[in-house]
């Protein structure tokens, strides 16, 4: 699976781009809750005003911030996960298919979140007390997130299995040539 260099520079600046803007959207949700919690304790022991609206922002901003920062988490493997196996066997054909296996098993995972998630966001009849809003604005960061950790996992389950490939041609080649030398010694 060859691409041309537009393509890859395209593909590389979406990434990035994307990466950037799920990782904005993660310090914009958290300074929010920042800022509301600090505002919420002085407002206990200063009682200037009520934050009658407190827990549909935090609701919204933790919502947001949790689902998007794993889809961008996840695009960079930066997720957490046991490793023991994995640094016995990496680099190994052995290793690319388990890291594929799990990539796979994690894919069928994803796919059914996102699925589940878009069900729930397009069933969503509730609206929001205070603001009025619909709760699909609050539900809509599941499936996206979902739809995104979809994607790099089927990148990932391509990367692993090419690796694999490309391990297992080397092995080829070489023993191609191991042949040859048998057959046709040096003088």
């Amino acid at each position: 699976m060859e691409y041309s260099d537009n393509t890859r520079g395209f593909l590389f600046v979406f990434d990035r781009t994307l990466i950037y803007s799920l990782r904005l959207i993660c310090v914009c949700c958290f300074s929010c809750l920042l800022l509301l919690l600090a505002g919420n304790v002085f407002v206990r022991y200063f009682p200037v005003t009520a934050f009658y609206w407190f827990d549909e922002v935090v609701e919204w901003m933790f919502a947001w911030m949790v689902f998007f920062g794993a889809a961008a988490l996840w695009a960079r493997d930066e997720h957490f996960r046991l490793e023991w196996i994995n640094k016995k066997i990496k680099g190994t054909p052995t290793g690319h298919l388990v890291a594929a296996g799990l990539e796979v098993i994690s894919l069928f995972f994803l796919m059914i979140f996102f699925y589940q998630a878009l069900r729930l966001t397009i069933l969503a009849k509730d609206w929001t007390p205070v603001f009025n809003v619909s709760k699909r604005y609050l539900y809509v960061c599941m499936p996206a997130s979902g739809f995104i950790m979809v994607v790099y996992s089927i990148r990932n389950v391509l990367r692993e299995i090419l690796a694999f490939r490309k391990l297992k041609d080397r092995a080829g080649e070489g023993q191609t040539q191991n042949n040859a030398r048998a057959l046709y010694p040096d003088p």
